[in-house]
């Protein structure tokens, strides 16, 4: 690395940690301010609990609002523009060294911090937003939990059952009418029972007031009255209601699996595949803005951080605005998963590579 190189490293590092510092603890302030600090007085939250859910917190501004990637933007608009403003730029060009050799620092500096920014999001932002998930059920939801009993139905329990309960309730993980079968090669069998329930104590869910029915190869008829017993399948409330869980209380690998099981049994899970998808996209970003922010650099050389800070915020609007359209055409299964996750990364990067080709030297 040369001399310049390392200057604009330092400089870009330099002033995303600043950013990034400046961002969140502004963030934290607006939401104190408006909404969390009453819920606080309201609610009787303890110091502490309200500081490790602000701590808990950060990885949702840092990813999910895109904290991280705005950072980059700003830090190339600012440290590229102070340098182009000084004539450093021009100077170098004009010594001979092409611009796509002098923006190889800040390229990489932006590289390291989207990888970087998906190891965070998959290690300590997994294990803090699910903490601070936690915090807002225990002390700020205001959600009242549905009683109403609704039909559900499982297919491929154990690779064999199918279940049907007509009435559910999710909240107590009992339910009532409950109707089995599964076809083999040499049996059929169909269970009818009152009531369903999971008893923790067994790890098991628990049939009660019923009847198991067998059918041989010759249609012989055995009939077994269930008073209570075991359900003939093995899986818990956490695999089979996996998909409720937020995807980002989860890491990529955790999510595919679950997504996985879920399409095993018969569950729809297409519009789930665009949030495994997001997982990739998000912290990509940072990676993609640095090259919005070169062009733009170079070509406003003037108004040092007002410029650059309002030309910030329209970039990142109009990212996030592009960004929940692909999302929400994904959930709608208007758009492939993967197209609509990474569309705007894809849109903002050709724009950027785009202006970078046209950017005069």
């Amino acid at each position: 690395m040369t001399l310049f190189d390392r200057y604009l490293g330092k400089r870009m590092i330099g002033a995303i940690f600043r950013i990034l510092i400046t961002v969140v603890l502004l963030y934290i302030a607006i939401d104190f301010l408006s909404q969390r600090g009453q819920d606080f007085r309201n609610y009787g939250v303890p110091v502490g609990v309200a500081l490790q859910y602000y701590l808990t917190f950060i990885p949702t501004i840092l990813f999910e609002y895109q904290a991280a990637a705005l950072a980059v933007l700003i830090a190339g608009l600012m440290v590229l523009g102070k340098a182009a403003q000084d004539s450093e730029i021009t100077a170098i060009l004009a010594g001979g060294v092409s611009l796509y050799r002098i923006i190889c620092a800040p390229v990489l500096v932006a590289l390291v911090m989207a990888v970087g920014a998906f190891w965070v999001q998959e290690t300590w932002g997994v294990s803090a937003t699910s903490r601070a998930r936690q915090i807002e059920d225990e002390y700020f939801s205001r959600m009242v939990h549905d009683a109403n009993r609704a039909p559900i139905s499982w297919a491929n329990l154990d690779e064999t059952w199918t279940c049907h309960v007509l009435k559910f309730n999710r909240t107590a993980l009992t339910g009532q009418y409950v109707y089995l079968h599964a076809i083999e090669d040499d049996v059929v069998q169909e269970i009818r029972a009152n009531r369903i329930y999971w008893d923790e104590n067994v790890n098991a869910w628990i049939l009660e007031d019923g009847r198991w029915a067998r059918f041989g190869e010759d249609w012989d008829l055995q009939v077994d009255r269930i008073t209570q017993a075991r359900a003939p399948f093995n899986e818990a409330p956490d695999q089979l209601f996996a998909l409720e869980q937020p995807a980002d209380t989860k890491s990529a690998q955790t999510l595919a699996d679950d997504l996985e099981h879920a399409a095993n049994l018969g569950i729809p899970v297409d519009r789930y595949w665009v949030d495994y998808h997001a997982k990739f996209a998000r912290p990509a970003l940072s990676f993609v803005m640095i090259f919005l922010a070169i062009p733009f650099a170079i070509r406003i050389r003037r108004g040092g951080v007002a410029v650059g800070f309002g030309l910030s915020i329209a970039i990142g609007l109009a990212y996030l605005l592009l960004f929940l359209l692909g999302m929400g055409l994904g959930y709608m299964e208007a758009l492939p998963p993967v197209i609509a996750a990474w569309l705007a990364n894809a849109c903002f990067f050709a724009l950027g590579m785009v202006l970078l080709y046209r950017t005069p030297t």
